[in-house]
C-alpha cells in the first residue's frame, strides 16, 4: 500500500482532490489543528502538514509502526471509534477513505464532531455505488459504499451538514465497469492486490494528470458521478 500511495495514479490524483476539498475548507488560512483519521501507510500526512499540525490515529498497530518509523510523530493508537481526545480540539477532521470500513457510521461521525471545532470541517471522501461492490471491497473490508445521498443521511443523523459535496475518480467510472464486467464474461476473481490493475508507466502519468485536471475542476463544479464520493461536512 505505501508503495501505491507513492507511484499509483489513483492514489496521487485522489490526494490531489483532497487538497482541493482542504483549500476549500479553511480558504487561506494556515497553521490549522488536523486530526487525521485512519492515516494508515502515512500517504496524506505529508500534504496535511502543508495546512498545520496533524495528530494521526489508526487502530492498526503495523501502521502506527510503520510510520512511526518513517519518521512520523504525533501517532495514537486507538482500539476503536473512541477518540482519546478533548472535545472542540481540531480545525480540521480528515478522513480518507475510513467510514466505510465502520460499523457504526453514525457514532463514528459523532465523534469526529465532537473533537472539532465549531468553525472547523471534516473533510472526507468514500467509494461510490454499492452497485460497485466487488471482490476488492470485500478483501478490504468494507462495510459499505456510498451515494451523496446515503453520506447525507448519516450526516444529518450526526448532527452534520454537508457543506460541499461531489462525486469524484470521475474518468476511471466507465473504466472500472468495463473491467469487471470483462472479469465477469472470463470468470476471473479479484482481490486486493490485482485491484490494482497494473498499467504501463505512460498510462500511469496520464491518469495522474487527468486527476489533476480534475482536482482543479472541482475548485469550480460538482461531479454528478465517479467512483468516490468526497465532502466538507460542518456541524449543523
Amino acid at each position: 500500500m505505501a508503495h501505491y500511495e507513492q507511484t499509483y495514479w489513483w492514489h496521487l490524483g485522489r490526494l490531489r482532490i483532497i487538497e482541493t476539498f482542504l483549500k476549500k475548507a479553511r480558504g487561506q488560512k494556515r497553521g490549522a489543528k488536523i486530526l487525521n483519521i485512519g492515516c494508515g501507510t502515512g500517504g496524506t500526512i505529508d500534504t496535511l502538514e502543508h495546512y498545520g499540525t496533524v495528530d494521526n490515529v489508526d487502530i492498526s498497530d503495523e501502521a502506527i509502526a510503520f510510520v512511526k518509523q518513517k519518521g512520523y510523530k504525533n501517532l495514537t493508537k486507538v482500539s476503536d471509534i473512541t477518540l482519546p481526545f478533548a472535545s472542540k480540539t481540531y480545525d480540521v477532521v480528515g478522513a480518507f477513505d475510513v467510514l466505510e470500513h465502520i460499523e457504526e457510521e453514525v457514532a463514528a461521525l459523532e465523534q469526529w464532531k465532537l473533537v472539532l471545532k465549531d468553525d472547523g470541517a471534516i473533510v472526507l471522501t468514500v467509494p461510490a455505488y454499492q452497485w460497485l461492490w466487488s471482490d476488492h471491497d470485500v478483501s478490504l473490508h468494507h462495510k459499505r459504499r456510498y451515494t451523496i445521498s446515503r453520506l447525507q443521511k448519516a450526516a444529518d443523523a450526526a448532527g452534520l451538514r454537508l457543506e460541499r459535496k461531489s462525486y469524484a475518480i470521475v474518468f476511471s467510472l466507465p473504466l472500472i465497469v468495463g473491467f469487471r464486467v470483462l472479469n465477469k464474461i472470463l470468470g476471473r476473481k479479484g482481490n486486493a492486490e490485482t485491484s490494482y490493475v497494473a498499467v504501463p508507466e505512460f498510462v500511469n502519468k496520464l491518469f495522474t494528470r487527468m486527476l489533476f485536471l480534475e482536482a482543479w475542476t472541482h475548485s469550480h463544479i460538482a461531479f454528478p458521478f465517479g467512483t468516490s464520493v468526497v465532502a466538507i461536512l460542518k456541524k449543523k
